[in-house]
């Protein structure tokens, strides 16, 4: 957002302001600024607030409004968001899979416990394990790459 549109109050609000707005509110709150019922009833507003004009009226009585409800979002340019986001996207991935291959061994280590044979029951963790992380690790790699 350009920083001489911020000053109209008529100007449409998105998702990062009214979470810029809702962040300035839970700091009051913690503060001890705003009572509970103060709080709860601005949080609804500011979660269906529409313009800046409506944000910055749920701040105008705290410390600083302008400068957490209408800041100006800082921007390297969109090589870096989309470096970002697939960094993310690869972080998001990489948890899954670990979370994946815990379970797969928890699960197989029960049939181990519980079961009636001589040791161990074959390792099939690694048929659900081996070829995502395989397929992880080529998309982390290439994406170092670029």
């Amino acid at each position: 957002m350009l920083a001489g549109m911020t000053q109209t109050p008529d100007l449409r609000a998105g998702d990062e302001d009214r979470d810029r707005t809702i962040s300035l509110l839970r700091e009051a709150f913690a503060e001890g600024r705003l009572t509970q019922d103060e709080f709860d009833g601005r949080m609804g507003q500011a979660a269906v607030a529409r313009t800046m004009g409506d944000l910055a009226g749920l701040t105008a009585d705290l410390p600083s409004p302008t400068a957490v409800a209408s800041a100006p979002v800082a921007d390297d340019g969109p090589a870096t968001r989309d470096i970002d986001d697939e960094r993310d996207k690869l972080r998001k991935g990489w948890a899954a899979w670990a979370g994946v291959s815990v379970l797969v061994n928890v699960i197989w280590l029960g049939t181990w416990i519980t079961g009636a044979g001589d040791g161990p029951p074959s390792y099939w963790p690694i048929w659900v394990m081996g070829p995502w992380g395989a397929a992880m690790l080529i998309g982390t790699l290439s994406s170092r790459r670029r």
